[in-house]
């Protein structure tokens, strides 16, 4: 044990404590106090002058010299010393007054950050003096004088252990067994002191060594609770237990539950409350409102700015717990996804930061976007993990009702419209009815009205746009009355719109998706032959729900190496999980054929990929289109996971006429008597070969300056037919054909 001048209360031994303590006035801040214990530090300096032989009459460095008489006036507060009071008396009157006021100030609840600190680290008496010390020339620039006079160098601004253990300690092994508080474990100098000093160069003996006070420590000592400088760029401070009549809900007596039984019960355990799932559906407000009503400071750091910090990682994790340690706050760490991965370095990362947990906070929440769990093997901790999934499309309205009262709706805008078709979480949602308003005022209304398209436009700009990397979005130009299809198909493309608009009734106020643990998106097949149209009945699809609609480039997809077909695949379906999009597989057959044999090992690992995109359809909620030439091709598997299989047939000849009839837009001048039933009958071909021909057809009556007729259909026929590997002759295309035999 390490003593000094006084017992550990403070109080001398040799004064009585019979007077009250309301006749002591209590200090009203740390930096009261401090002033009086560097009145008392400068009684301790006038008697090391004193008795040390050791202390020179002058010191000089560079120029500039100190005197003996000089720091004694710098140490001597005018009119208050009476030389004929003996300095240790003096001394013991001010450990009296000192102690006696703060009996005064813990009666009336005063809260002094040296005195918290010492006891929340378990200081001793000498760690407590040698803060004094320290912070001295952090307050007062004298002693830098006095550091650098009694060091014999007037460049020394800070005090050494040396000088610490012989003011404050008396005897010499007391003094050898001083040296432990100055190890690199010791409180004092692993959370105190600045690191970046000499203390920590072993070159120097240990007690040649100079202390400093950390400038975030210095701060916290004067009453000054703010973020460490260094946590700025990686960490937020928010303070709490200010907000009146906090809401409490279910979820929030859980939580506050779960952490007073392990904070406040027999069990006394660090806990860790994991909350996962999207970004906005809620996870950071259920943090924000339990610390109101704990009444504790929370800490908020991002591991995707600590990831990326210039500062190492693991003096990021030190600034960390002892800021949570000392301010008793409460941490919560975002962005914890980016560490849950097999891989060994992050491995230890986590090993890391729950070494840290467990040192420093009590209470910690940790946000991510997938699972993760803790090792079994763990039992530092009472852990728990919470889902905090996307919102049903009935929470969805209800959160699209309440935010949007905020904000001036166009009265033809339809939120519930909203609702079924973005899995949006409710931060999402007010995002972007805040930049609907953006776009509003932007776009010319004065009183920021939000009409559909803006709130449109901010859906997608609210949507994850990184699907844009590996799928290319197709513009939709076509509705459901430019489709010309047998009644049977038309009737489809109704329904799967229909089931669009209807899922939430059925799934959630009728209890369906109850009955269903997977399978709860919607996936459709088209299937028939080229230009049948698929790839337009797509869009159609896309225009009347009101999504936006991707198509995988099956090209960058499809690998031949082993695994990466099945991550480019699992890349694109988790970003459009996030994306609000239709994906679209236009020849699927390449992705999602029929299982091979197994012959060797390449043929087992592509059973597995096909496996796992069944699982993956299984689990995407969303619309995904396949669209193939041969639906045979298909293996039965995806079949029976389907929604609808739309087969587009090899239009007929009335179906053709109709498409015939519809293939020019109104503004393009067209012959009045255009023989529709001729263009049915002799061009026999599907719808996307009969759009080929009248854009071509289009071209040529704007060379030559004419309306769209029939010469001009007849001429770009011929160049489709040629393309297509037929032949264009002159008897099958009577009497029309006459008119293309010379063309200039």
């Amino acid at each position: 044990m390490i003593s000094s001048e006084n017992n550990a209360t403070g109080i001398p031994k040799n004064q009585g404590s019979t007077e009250s303590t309301q006749e002591a006035i209590a200090y009203v801040s740390s930096r009261e106090y401090l002033s009086d214990e560097l009145r008392r530090l400068d009684l301790i300096f006038r008697r090391y002058i004193r008795d040390d032989t050791e202390v020179g009459s002058t010191t000089s460095y560079a120029g500039v010299v100190l005197s003996k008489e000089e720091i004694c006036d710098l140490l001597e507060e005018e009119n208050t010393f009476d030389q004929e009071i003996l300095i240790e008396d003096k001394i013991i009157e001010m450990d009296y007054q000192i102690a006696k006021r703060l009996e005064a100030t813990r009666a009336c609840g005063r809260y002094i950050s040296l005195l918290y600190i010492s006891k929340l680290l378990s200081l001793s008496l000498f760690e407590q003096r040698c803060l004094v010390a320290c912070i001295a020339p952090e307050i007062d620039p004298k002693y830098e004088k006095v550091y650098g006079y009694f060091e014999n160098d007037t460049s020394i601004k800070t005090p050494s252990i040396n000088l610490l253990m012989k003011i404050f300690i008396s005897s010499e092994d007391e003094r050898f067994e001083g040296r432990k508080v100055f190890s690199l474990q010791a409180p004092l100098v692993r959370l105190l002191l600045e690191s970046g000093n000499d203390l920590s160069d072993n070159c120097i003996p240990l007690i040649s060594r100079h202390l400093k006070l950390d400038d975030w420590v210095v701060n916290y000592l004067l009453d000054i609770n703010i973020l460490d400088s260094r946590l700025i760029h990686v960490a937020e401070l928010i303070k709490t237990g200010q907000r009146e009549n906090i809401s409490t809900n279910s979820e929030n007596v859980r939580i506050l539950r779960f952490i007073d039984y392990y904070r406040n019960g027999r069990t006394k355990r660090n806990q860790i409350l994991y909350f996962y799932g999207p970004d906005g559906a809620g996870k950071k407000e259920y943090v924000l409102s339990v610390c109101e009503h704990l009444g504790l400071p929370l800490i908020v750091a991002d591991l995707e700015k600590i990831l990326s910090s210039d500062l190492p990682f693991d003096e990021i994790l030190r600034l960390l717990g002892r800021q949570i340690r000392i301010s008793d706050g409460i941490l919560c760490l975002e962005n914890f996804q980016l560490l849950v991965s097999e891989e060994r370095s992050q491995q230890i990362r986590i090993n890391r930061i729950l070494q840290m947990l467990h040192e420093f906070s009590e209470t910690t929440f940790i946000l991510g976007r997938t699972q993760w769990h803790l090792t079994n093997t763990d039992c530092r901790f009472a852990y728990v993990a919470v889902e905090y999934p996307y919102p049903s499309a009935t929470e969805r309205k209800k959160y699209w009702q309440e935010l949007g009262r905020k904000y001036q709706l166009d009265a033809n805008l339809n939120l519930n419209n909203f609702s079924e078709v973005f899995r949006f979480t409710p931060g999402q949602i007010e995002n972007v009815l805040r930049l609907g308003e953006n776009y509003s005022v932007w776009n010319g209304a004065s009183d920021g009205r939000i009409e559909t398209n803006d709130l449109t436009n901010a859906c997608y700009t609210q949507s994850n746009r990184k699907l844009g990397e590996l799928a290319k979005k197709i513009d939709t130009l076509y509705t459901m009355d430019m489709l010309v299809l047998p009644e049977d198909q038309m009737l489809q493309m109704k329904e799967i719109c229909r089931q669009v608009k209807y899922r939430s009734i059925v799934y959630e106020k009728w209890g369906f998706e109850k009955r269903l643990a997977l399978g709860k998106g919607l996936n459709i097949m088209f299937s028939g032959p080229p230009g049948s149209g698929k790839t337009m009945a797509a869009e159609v699809i896309a225009n009347e729900i009101g999504l936006e609609i991707y198509k995988i480039d099956v090209s960058r997809v499809v690998s031949k190496y082993i695994g990466e077909t099945e991550k480019n695949l699992g890349e694109i379906f988790h970003e459009a999980e996030t994306s609000n999009v239709i994906l679209f597989f236009d020849e699927a057959d390449a992705l999602f054929g029929k299982r091979s044999e197994v012959k060797d090992s390449h043929d087992r690992y592509a059973n597995v990929e096909i496996g796992y995109l069944l699982q993956r359809m299984e689990e995407y909620k969303g619309i995904v289109i396949l669209a193939t030439n041969l639906n045979q091709n298909i293996d039965e598997a995806f079949l029976r996971r389907l929604h609808f299989n739309v087969a587009f047939p090899f239009p007929d000849k009335e179906q053709r006429k109709l498409i015939w009839l519809s293939i020019f837009p109104s503004g393009a001048p067209v012959e009045d008597k255009l023989d529709y039933d001729f263009l049915a009958e002799k061009f026999v071909m599907a719808g996307g070969n009969i759009k080929n021909i009248a854009l071509n057809a289009a071209f040529y009556a704007a060379h030559a300056g004419c309306p769209i007729g029939i010469k001009q259909i007849m001429q770009a026929a011929k160049r489709e037919y040629k393309k297509m590997g037929k032949t264009f002759l002159k008897s099958d295309f009577a009497p029309y054909y006459q008119l293309i035999e010379v063309v200039e």
